[in-house]
C-alpha cells in the first residue's frame, strides 16, 4: 500500500518528472484502496481462525470507505486527464494515470465484481463457460452485514 505508490515517484522523478497534484491524488487513491483490501483480507484470514469479531470491526468501516474511495478516484482521475491536457504525458502522468487505473480495478474488485479469475481454476472454467464474474468477495460480506443490520 506504500511501495506501489513510492516505486511510482520514485520512477517518475528518476525520469526526470515532477511530483504534482495529479501524482498525488492517483497515489493517495492507490493506496487508500490497497489499505480497504488488506483490511478486508485481514478481516477475512481472521474469521477463517475463528476470530469474526475482527471483520465485523471492519466491515462498516469498509462499507462507508466506498463513496469517498470512488470520490478520491475520481477526483484523482479528472486531475490526471486535466494534467495531460495542459503539458501532455509527462512521466508524472504516465505514473499517475497507471495508478488511477489500478485504484479503480481495485475499487471494483471490492466492492463490485471480483476481477481475478486466473488464479483458481473453478473461478477461471467459470469464466471461460461465458458465465460472468462472481460478485466481489468484499461486496458479499458488506451486503451480509447490512442484511443482519436491517
Amino acid at each position: 500500500m506504500v511501495l506501489l505508490p513510492a516505486l511510482a515517484v520514485a520512477c517518475v522523478l528518476s525520469a526526470g518528472g515532477a511530483i504534482d497534484a495529479a501524482l498525488v491524488l492517483s497515489a493517495l487513491a492507490c493506496a487508500l484502496l490497497l489499505v480497504i483490501g488488506a483490511l478486508y483480507w485481514r478481516g477475512a484470514l481472521m474469521r477463517l481462525r475463528n476470530q469474526p469479531a475482527v471483520l465485523e470491526f471492519w466491515l462498516p468501516r469498509l462499507a462507508a470507505a466506498e463513496a469517498p474511495s470512488l470520490a478520491l478516484c475520481l477526483v484523482a482521475t479528472l486531475a490526471a486527464v486535466i494534467s495531460i491536457a495542459a503539458s501532455g504525458w509527462t512521466p508524472q502522468n504516465i505514473a499517475s494515470v497507471l495508478l488511477c487505473a489500478l485504484a479503480l480495478l481495485e475499487y471494483v474488485n471490492y466492492y463490485k465484481i471480483q476481477l481475478q479469475h486466473f488464479d483458481n481454476e473453478a473461478d477461471w472454467r467459470r469464466l471461460l463457460k461465458g458465465r460472468g464474474f462472481r460478485r466481489a468477495h468484499m461486496a458479499r460480506d458488506i451486503a451480509a452485514w447490512r442484511q443482519r443490520r436491517a
